[in-house]
């Protein structure tokens, strides 16, 4: 008798096969058909949030203090090709260095899907329950009841009386302090920037001794001063001694130089605009690679922010159903496990974040020191690589000769 032989399709190295049961969900599993999903829907909504509830400048949460690189002026005075190329490159690398700063600030400073549709709804809600008072309160106290005396009468086999008893308490204390409820649910989202600035600061990525806030205006300050404020004050002046003046005093800076310094003025009045064109085009290129790294940090970290954050909220409806056993496994994969998984990526992306703002103003300083320690023998040393290059391939060509 003959067998049919059926061949089983070969799975994929990359995304793993669709799990039939909740067992059968691996590491690799879970990932793409739990978090990835998650994070890519919490993407979706927030840019439907944005779309359909744009932030307004108006808008109450906007940051108490300005920090300094919000007060320089981006001046490039004079005419021609070359300074209008300068003005827009230098104003186009202080918008991206500003851009990504802002990102971040918007990150440590408030949970964005909190502040753009959760403090509304629950005014609403607030607002609603108001309205409704009586209805609310003698219904719930009924059903509560009605619950309670089942459960205590009948004695189930199962709870599921319980769990619906748990989630008529959370869905009251939800209605009746909505405030509260989104306060608690941002938390963690705000409390894991905050640690993770503190470990930057242990790390010495800032001085010891400041507090979270200090060691962030500390960091955005240099990277400003190293993308943008260096830049600038070349072309100001020619050479970098408006950086590291204060953005309030600058102007009394340059007067001052303009009459006491030979040749500053020709370069605040644009008679360098080639050499302008130069240095501002150098800022772009320096300060792009940074800028969209911080960018795409500040969106994997408001991803995870808005996926806590909507899971903390999920608690009120999840923590109720804890008290039915069978249904444990299930909040283990698809409440709790994302939930550690989203502060992670929060940690991980904020820390990130520090740390290419560190990075970016050391790699910036130090290539400044390099070029000021070669400027005399870029010549020289130009003229040498030239001549092994040209020794090299003599040699090659040699060889080859030789060979035929």
């Amino acid at each position: 008798m003959r067998l049919a032989m059926t061949r089983q399709p070969t799975p994929s190295p990359g995304r793993p096969r669709t799990p039939r049961r909740l067992s059968e969900l691996t590491t690799h599993a879970w990932f793409w058909f739990v978090l990835m999903p998650y994070l890519v829907g919490t993407f979706l909504l927030l840019a439907a949030v944005f779309a359909l509830n744009p932030h307004r400048p108006g808008d109450p949460g906007a940051p108490a203090a300005a920090w300094n690189y919000q007060r320089e002026q981006i001046a490039v005075d004079g005419g021609g090709v070359g300074n209008a190329v300068a003005r827009s490159a230098i104003g186009a690398a202080a918008g991206m260095a500003k851009g990504s700063i802002e990102r971040q600030r918007d990150v440590f400073r408030l949970n964005l899907l909190d502040f753009v549709v959760g403090r509304s709804l629950a005014s609403d809600l607030g607002a609603w329950r108001d309205g409704w008072r009586l209805p609310l309160q003698g219904g719930t106290t009924i059903v509560l009841a009605a619950l309670i005396a089942y459960g205590v009468l009948r004695r189930p086999t199962r709870r599921t009386w319980l769990v619906a008893a748990l989630l008529l308490v959370t869905a009251t204390l939800v209605v009746t302090r909505p405030h509260t409820t989104t306060r608690f649910a941002a938390a963690p989202g705000m409390a894991v920037p905050e640690l993770t600035t503190r470990a930057a600061a242990s790390m010495r990525l800032d001085s010891a001794g400041a507090d979270a806030e200090q060691v962030r205006e500390r960091l955005a300050g240099r990277y400003w001063t190293e993308f943008v404020a260096y830049p600038l004050s070349r072309l100001q002046t020619g050479g970098p001694v408006l950086a590291a003046s204060p953005p309030a005093g600058k102007a009394g800076v340059l007067d001052l130089l303009r009459r006491r310094v030979v040749g500053v003025n020709d370069w605040v009045i644009g008679r360098h605009g080639p050499e302008r064109a130069l240095i501002a085009g150098s800022a772009v290129v320096y300060v792009l690679p940074f800028a969209l790294l911080l960018g795409v940090l500040a969106m994997i970290a408001t991803c995870a922010q808005a996926l806590s954050y909507l899971l903390c909220l999920a608690a009120v409806a999840v923590l109720p159903l804890t008290a039915e056993p069978r249904w444990r496994r299930a909040i283990l994969t698809w409440w709790l496990l994302p939930l550690g998984a989203a502060v992670a990526v929060l940690a991980a992306a904020s820390l990130g974040s520090l740390g290419v703002l560190w990075l970016g103003q050391l790699i910036h300083s130090a290539d400044e020191q390099l070029s000021l320690l070669l400027a005399g023998s870029i010549g020289p040393l130009a003229t040498a690589v030239l001549a092994g290059y040209w020794l090299r391939s003599r040699r090659a060509r040699r060889v080859a000769l030789g060979g035929a």
